[in-house]
């Protein structure tokens, strides 16, 4: 054949042909990929997929013919650039549509480029022998003897990198997931190769082996979900009733916003140490991260409600004998007591008690502590109790009928709140909310009712002070002049006194 016909033959038509069909393609390729996110990613490997159909093209239409030396090299290469782009569309199909988009989990880089490398070589081979016929069992010899020397020269980085695709196909972790492994707790942040990443607590970053997280028992906190169930260890004085125990704590876990109500609480007694009962509390949390954080939560506040239900934490014996004498008991009762009296005689109703009244009623008033962060007393709850604040600071916060609250005042020592409740028994009107770690000195129905039976003209002084600090309120609101301030201070005092009595049971 001569040149001038293989120029206008069949081989030049075939070029065009397959010229047409690539470009054509790679157009439409380009074009369609600015218009989908999801083509995006895997323009390159189509275009490829074109390269190989275009090569196919001008094989089977005239290059087979004219030129047989150079149509199988090539015919041998389209087949090689074919099994690439169909391996990259498939791993990104798989790996990071499937894997990481629907199943939320992770297919690293590394992964896709060893089962590239396997598969191009395995393609190559039957390529070689099935195009170019060429005889591969010696060079088999070569890569297996090869891969062997290779396999001990890096016997432990093939450890790890076989673990990591266990770990990627048989999936007991995950990145995101809360795991303890090697000794260390924390958050997998990546999988690779060689190693599994993880942040602590601590935002410490720890590589364990692969090999290793395999070898070793992994506790994952994350399956079969998120909820898990945590466990604390209590001890409490023999002279307090295991119900009340148990009770007090149960509150506590219901107030702690975090703790999951199920699988529901569960306190138990665990042991009879020396010197106190052990008790067991199991609860659930979803989250954690936050394990630590709501751990502190709940003994805090247990030290808060221990001590306000007189449930004593035990302390060593020798502290005992050293620091709580009777003698010191009986000075620190004194103390307290001067310390409440104090207290007591600067808040204005209680000016008409005398010093005795005082003194008797202090004997059966209770000093109680809160956290911050405690609700003592709720908007709308009954209530017949009275507080001063001894120490630390309180907001007071109203919820609006839109439903939401708003601070009004802030309190701190020497202010008082539940006045009304004590008195009259009326419905809370706001909300208290401890802003500091704060003490009460606190007046109930039946410690205050005893005082008033004892002395009746306290509740005439009570309902006179009530009333002018009313009737100043109504005066301001309403633009009251004297004489009608005068005529409702005179009513309110009245009405006052009349749910006073009602309230403690008094005779008139």
């Amino acid at each position: 054949m001569d040149f001038p016909k293989d120029l206008t033959g069949s081989l030049f038509w075939a070029m065009i042909l397959s010229l047409i069909i690539y470009f054509g393609s790679s157009i439409a390729i380009g074009f369609l990929s600015k218009k989908s996110t999801l083509l995006k990613p895997i323009g390159s490997g189509l275009k490829l997929i074109a390269l190989f159909l275009s090569v196919q093209v001008f094989l089977h239409v005239g290059a087979t013919e004219y030129y047989p030396r150079i149509s199988y090299p090539l015919n041998f290469i389209s087949w090689l650039v074919f099994t690439f782009a169909a391996l990259r569309l498939g791993l990104y199909l798989y790996g990071d549509l499937f894997v990481v988009r629907r199943k939320r989990g992770s297919f690293p880089a590394a992964f896709k480029n060893i089962i590239t490398v396997l598969v191009l070589v395995i393609v190559a081979l039957i390529l070689l022998k099935e195009i170019l016929d060429i005889n591969v069992t010696s060079l088999i010899a070569t890569t297996t003897v090869l891969t062997a020397t290779i396999g001990l020269a890096f016997q432990s980085t093939l450890a790890n990198m076989l673990a990591g695709l266990t770990i990627h196909l048989e999936k007991p972790l995950k990145q995101g997931d809360w795991i303890s492994a090697g000794g260390h707790e924390g958050r997998v942040m990546d999988i690779t190769l060689r190693s599994t990443r993880i942040q602590t607590i601590e935002h410490n970053e720890v590589f364990i082996p692969n090999s290793k997280v395999l070898s070793e028992a992994v506790v994952n906190y994350s399956l079969p979900n998120t909820t898990q169930v945590r466990k604390l260890v209590v001890s409490v004085s023999y002279l307090v009733p295991p119900n009340k125990v148990k009770s007090v704590i149960m509150n506590v876990l219901a107030s702690v916003q975090e703790v999951s109500p199920l699988p529901e609480p569960i306190v138990r007694v665990m042991n009879y140490g020396d010197s106190s009962m052990q008790y067991e509390i199991r609860y659930s949390i979803s989250d954690f991260s936050r394990h630590i954080n709501i751990e502190n939560e709940i003994m805090n506040l247990l030290w808060y409600r221990f001590k306000r239900a007189g449930i004593a934490i035990p302390i060593p014996v020798n502290i005992q004998l050293k620091h709580l004498t009777p003698a010191v008991i009986l000075e620190e009762r004194r103390i307290r007591e001067e310390e409440i009296v104090k207290l007591m005689e600067t808040v204005e109703i209680l000016t008409p008690l005398s010093k005795s009244e005082m003194i008797n009623l202090v004997g059966q008033v209770r000093v109680e502590a809160y956290a911050a962060g405690e609700v003592p007393i709720r908007q709308g709850e009954r209530g017949d109790s009275f507080y001063i604040i001894k120490s630390g600071s309180v907001d007071v916060a109203v919820e609006k009928s839109s439903g939401e609250s708003a601070v009004v005042a802030t309190l701190g020592p020497g202010n008082i709140f539940g006045e009304m409740s004590l008195l009259t028994g009326a419905a809370r009107t706001a909300s208290i909310l401890v802003k500091e770690d704060a003490e009460f000195v606190v007046i109930d129905k039946d410690s205050f009712g005893a005082t008033l039976s004892n002395n009746l003209s306290i509740a005439e002084s009570l309902s006179q002070i009530l009333s002018e600090r009313q009737a100043g309120l109504d005066a301001e609101r309403d633009r009251l002049d004297t004489a009608a301030m005068e005529r409702r201070k005179k009513d309110e005092s009245s009405r006052m006194l009349s749910k006073i009595k009602e309230f403690f049971g008094l005779t008139k």
